[in-house]
């Protein structure tokens, strides 16, 4: 396997510790990949990596409107110059995903819904929350050089509520309008949605509310090597 055995995740701690929900859920990553390094990333040891490995861009970090336009800026970084994957808080592993990564470059996590999420008229195939890279990939340098073009000082052209602006900044939207361009697709693999996001965001609600059976979860489930959970807390906690 090319990708290197490493899982990042991140958890800046600034507003609250991590939560034990999501302590649960990232052991699952380490229970599953016992041989692969783990590295949490909070605030200090973030800020730290972008001064040494990228002192050109600590400005542009730093002027970004939103916390989580960091958190998602530097998940990127941090694949460029390690590689491995990165992983939200809000997945769960059921099993490893080395044979997911086999032969494989660089991965995204394809979205559950057929053709895509919509939003705003904005249709994206793969997310962010889930990636895994070599260092140096052409198309996670294309997302950084895209996202570090940010200048606060023009955030009024995006007339949009705080989610949409993250989204076309450093999110998803922005991921998938960078891909719709780039020449070289057959190096970027959609990893399909069945194994690493089962579910839609509005199915993920029901399970916790318990309003799906048990056999209609399993389905959903039975070929899913991990689950998105899609909290997405920042949203509504994040002013």
């Amino acid at each position: 396997m090319q990708i290197p055995q490493i899982i990042h995740q991140i958890w800046s701690g600034i507003d609250e510790p991590l939560p034990k929900y999501f302590e649960l859920l990232g052991d699952t990553w380490k229970e599953h990949h016992p041989t692969w390094k783990y590295i949490f990333w909070d605030n200090q040891k973030m800020n730290k990596f972008v001064q040494k490995h990228y002192p050109q861009l600590w400005d542009t970090y730093n002027s970004f409107q939103y916390n989580i336009q960091r958190w998602d800026a530097v998940r990127y970084l941090i694949l460029n110059k390690f590689g491995g994957m990165y992983v939200d808080f809000d997945y769960e592993c059921l099993e490893t995903h080395n044979i997911l990564f086999e032969g494989q470059k660089c991965c995204f996590a394809s979205e559950p819904v057929e053709g895509g999420s919509e939003l705003e008229g904005e249709k994206y195939l793969f997310n962010n929350a889930l990636m895994a890279s070599i260092p140096n990939h052409p198309f996670i340098k294309a997302i950084i050089e895209f996202i570090f073009s940010y200048k606060r000082s023009e955030r009024i052209k995006y007339n949009y509520q705080k989610g949409f602006e993250v989204l076309v900044t450093t999110g998803p939207i922005a991921l998938n309008r960078l891909y719709q361009e780039y020449r070289k697709k057959n190096s970027i693999y959609l990893i399909p949605s069945k194994y690493v996001t089962p579910i839609t965001s509005n199915e993920s609600r029901q399970i916790l509310l318990g309003n799906m059976s048990d056999e209609d979860v399993e389905n959903k489930l039975q070929d899913a090597f991990s689950i998105h959970y899609y909290f997405s807390e920042w949203m509504i906690t994040e002013s």
